[in-house]
């Protein structure tokens, strides 16, 4: 039965949270000592400078549901996929393996990294991923999370590279003393969710030590699941695919292409299926993760502790039926043989004018099935030891040393159209009937064929800070912080679109090291009671060419803020900044040398809109890879806003940000994902079929004299379609320094919580409004004031709740505005894509009782998309299978 349910895809889900009596979590004395280092900054028990805070606590992350890290941080309407799709997506391939926040949305970001700084108990992660270099944001083991800092300003001046967006710190529970134990089951139609998890610790004296493991594990969720998953025609109102069982011969002849459905042979449109239906949409996943911690802290001037995690995930997807991108190409007499094609002679002749030869398009089920097979595999891990020494005159030293490891690997099944080819040129191969005895042999040959990537990633990263007092001024304490750092990162892997088994065997590894030096300050000053100034800046000296194309580059980046608070309860804020994203490891260890890729245009439309496709024209030809050497992405930033807790209202609050952004040098690819702008910006990385053959083959061979590694099997591929008069096009997608994103917008909170006779009432809201949006494509280009496709101005979350007794009753709203779109004949002129609205509720019963199995017991039920919304419609395709679309992505909320 398809009908549409949600929890994290499911309308009714059921959550239990079970926490035995002998479960106690020991005080966490960080919480209260002001004492500490805070996200954002490197001198203690101060805010970040003039920077706003965004904080997810222990009730927050419990009220959310959220069954991994993602879904928790797609919570937040400042992340660039706020209501997105979250997961590793169904049908998905080596280029994307790990999830990435993207704080106040800077736009579609394909280099390796990532513009938002992803931080462990405020230190770096490994790397995850083939041609990512990001860390692996579900990563972290649920029940070890205590809470999570959110600074959305510029970063670089405190960390280094990456802190572009801002910066997100999944602080970790110090110490805790008993026993925890949690479970969830998710239900919607057709899928199934469990996670489970269990924390052990106990305080003594002066150590203190526990363990946190997390499982889970839920169901793929396939397109033929979801109503609103389709892939469509939408001018003929018909399904898309051609590629289908029975198939259909195309027959072109005076310039006049018809379509012929089999068996029948029925004129027109011929058969059509939607394969889609077949693929997964969400994949099967299974996970285990645990997280440890040892302390040593005597209450004297040394502390230590080491933090230790662990994780692998089994990914699982499925591609549906495998066909011949292009189809085959069959003769009543076949060229070079002494035989006819198996089958072809009766059918062609039966067709009017009996043409000689057609395209025939279909998908190998018969023989196959309707599965492909699509698995990735992730584990990481990493261990911290720290270090804290008060050495007088309130200065104090912390040491850290962290090492880490994360490794990818995908493998998923193609089949290569060639040796089929071979066969049915040669009139050993019958197309017609894909179960024939005489079929084995080429069918075995072409499932010889993986697109498959491995990587490793290995980090060393060291760190001393010493910050304390300097020296009185009239508002006080002039606090300072130095520091130096050092980080060692070591990518190795490879990876190919189209590969043999021996192949992958075969394959080296391409490797890319480096080091990084770094030296640090932070500055505080208090000049009056009423206002206070920062100052931070950062020297990071890199050892490869990564930031200029020199042997040894540099870089500097200093952050200025300022609070003033001119009465009580009022706080004004402002910073700015500059802060900068060195080339991922992925993208250094794997550029150079680019490879083909055949893009069938019957899976995905990247044609020109002004240039008509054609049925004898079926693929493009892109050259992937990387131009080197890469630039730094750079950024620069500057906020103003305030925080407000009226006088004789502490129970209320709300506060607002402006902020913007200027991002320069962003690495990318050209957009083909969205043609007009693609064919408007980049005119010269295309030439299409309307320039003709020998200007097709003039730029193919232009292109492979800049190094492509696959040239022999891009050449029968090109074969395959009947040479270059079967290719609409060739273009260069490469990646490279690219494009630039000018940005302004408005962060807003406010809170209130009042209490009852029978408990409490609360509420909050907090959203993100984007004002300008101006977009480079390329240095040449203008700049355009429009949002990329899929982009909404405006997302918000609110929530309102009320604390009965043992009982907690909330419901939240989530809110992610239209966009327009420009019409297009391929869309039926769709000129805009409506709002989405999510309504969740959330119920959670704490047990009484001072003992016995009652004491920290808790049950919650989380029911998300209570009233069962679907995504809204989108006609388009540019960026996906399927026919709707949602920031970009597809959007979880309605699976």
């Amino acid at each position: 039965m398809r009908t549409i349910a949600h929890f994290a895809f499911a309308s009714v889900s059921a959550l239990a949270l079970i926490s035995p009596a002998f479960a106690q979590e020991a005080p966490a004395d960080d919480e209260a000592d002001k004492d500490i280092i805070v996200t954002g900054t490197l001198i203690r028990g101060i805010a970040p400078g003039g920077s706003s805070t965004i904080g997810v606590d222990a009730e927050k992350i419990a009220a959310i549901g959220a069954v991994n890290t993602s879904d928790l941080i797609n919570s937040v309407p400042q992340a660039g996929n706020f209501l997105g799709f979250v997961g590793v997506r169904g049908s998905s391939n080596f280029s994307l393996s790990v999830n990435r926040p993207n704080l106040r949305y800077l736009g579609n970001n394909s280099a390796s990294g990532a513009t938002t700084l992803l931080l462990l108990d405020g230190h770096r992660m490994p790397g995850m991923g083939i041609t990512q270099s990001s860390p692996d944001l579900d990563a972290i083991a649920a029940g070890a999370i205590e809470r999570v800092d959110v600074v959305p300003d510029g970063g670089s001046a405190t960390y280094g590279s990456d802190a572009i967006g801002g910066v997100m710190n999944f602080i970790t529970r110090k110490k805790f003393d008993g026993v925890e134990v949690k479970g969830s089951v998710g239900f919607a139609d057709d899928y199934m969710q469990y996670n489970a998890g269990v924390t052990v610790g106990k305080v003594w004296d002066a150590f203190s030590a526990y363990v946190s493991y997390d499982y889970g594990k839920h169901d793929a969720l396939y397109g033929a699941d979801r109503d609103w998953s389709q892939s469509r025609d939408w001018v003929n109102n018909l399904l898309s695919n051609s590629d289908c069982s029975p198939g259909n011969l195309r027959v072109t002849a005076s310039g006049v292409t018809t379509f012929y459905g089999l068996p029948g042979n029925v004129a027109g449109f011929g058969n059509r299926c939607d394969n889609s239906e077949l693929t997964t949409i969400y994949p099967k996943e299974t996970k285990h993760s645990v997280f440890g911690s040892l302390a040593y802290d005597n209450g004297g001037s040394v502390s230590a502790q080491i933090k230790m995690y662990y994780v692998e995930r089994d990914n699982s997807s499925d591609g549906g039926p495998l066909f011949i991108a292009g189809g085959s190409a069959v003769r009543s007499v076949a060229a070079g043989a002494t035989q006819p094609t198996l089958g072809a002679a009766a059918l062609l002749s039966a067709l009017p004018g009996a043409p000689t030869s057609a395209q025939f398009l279909y998908n190998f089920s018969p023989a196959l099935g309707n599965s492909s097979s699509q698995v990735t595999t992730m584990k990481s891990w990493g261990i911290t030891p720290t270090m804290k020494a008060d050495v007088g005159g309130g200065w104090q030293l912390n040491a850290m040393f962290n090492y880490g490891i994360g490794k990818s690997n995908f493998l998923g099944q193609l089949l290569n159209g060639a040796p089929i080819t071979a066969a049915i040129n040669a009139g050993t191969f019958n197309p017609f009937s894909l179960t024939a005895a005489g079929n084995a042999a080429a069918i075995t040959s072409a499932l010889d064929s993986f697109q498959y990537g491995r990587a490793k990633h290995e980090m060393i990263n060291s760190r001393l800070i010493l910050d304390g007092p300097l020296f009185a001024v009239g508002g006080g304490d002039v606090r300072a912080a130095v520091g130096v750092e050092y980080l060692a990162e070591r990518y190795e892997g490879s990876n190919s679109r189209q590969v043999t088994a021996a192949g992958i065997a075969a394959a080296s590894d391409r490797i890319a090291n480096r080091k990084v030096y770094s030296l640090f300050g932070e500055l505080n000053v208090p000049l009056i009671e009423r206002v206070s100034l920062t100052a931070a800046g950062r020297y990071d000296k890199y050892s490869d060419s990564a930031l200029s194309g020199q042997t040894q580059s540099s870089t500097f980046n200093p952050k200025f803020g300022v609070v003033f608070e001119p009465i009580d309860g009022l706080k004004l804020r402002g910073n700015w900044g500059k802060s900068f994203q060195a080339p991922g490891m992925s993208d250094i260890a794997l550029g150079g040398a680019p490879s083909w890729n055949l893009l069938p245009l019957s899976v995905r439309n990247f044609a020109n809109p002004a240039v008509p496709t054609t049925a004898t024209r079926p693929v493009f030809l892109a050259l992937g890879g990387t131009i080197t050497p890469l630039k730094p992405q750079t950024a620069k930033s500057w906020s103003l806003g305030f925080d407000f807790k009226p006088a004789g209202m502490e129970n209320l609050q709300f506060g607002m940000t402006y902020y913007n952004i200027d991002y320069k040098g962003v690495i990318g690819f050209p957009p083909i994902f969205d043609p007009p702008t693609f064919y408007r910006d980049f005119a010269d990385k295309n030439v299409l079929f309307t320039a003709g053959d020998p200007a097709l083959r003039a730029y193919y061979d232009l292109l492979n004299a800049q190094g492509a590694t696959n040239i022999a099997t891009t050449d029968a591929s090109i074969a395959g379609v009947g040479g270059f008069a079967g290719i609409y096009g060739i273009l260069d997608s490469r990646t490279q320094n690219l494009a630039r994103v000018k940005t302004s917008g408005i962060d807003f909170k406010m809170s209130y919580q009042h209490a009852t006779g029978f408990g409490g009432l609360y509420f909050d809201i907090s959203g993100n409004k984007i004002l300008k949006f101006f977009n480079q494509s390329n240095p040449t280009a203008a700049l355009v004031d429009a949002l990329p496709v899929g982009t909404t101005k405006l997302r918000l979350t609110a929530t309102l709740g009320a604390d009965i007794g043992n009982f907690k009753v909330q419901g939240t709203w989530n809110h992610s505005g239209g966009y327009k779109l420009v019409p297009v004949a391929s869309t039926l002129n769709q000129d805009n894509v409506a709002a989405y609205n999510v309504f969740n509720a959330f119920l959670q019963y704490k047990f009484g009782g001072e003992s016995g199995l009652g004491k920290d017991m808790s049950f919650s039920l989380n029911v998300d998309n209570v009233f069962d919304k679907d995504p809204p419609l989108f006609r388009g395709a540019d960026a996906s299978l399927f026919g709707v679309r949602h920031h970009g992505l597809i959007s979880t909320s309605g699976l």
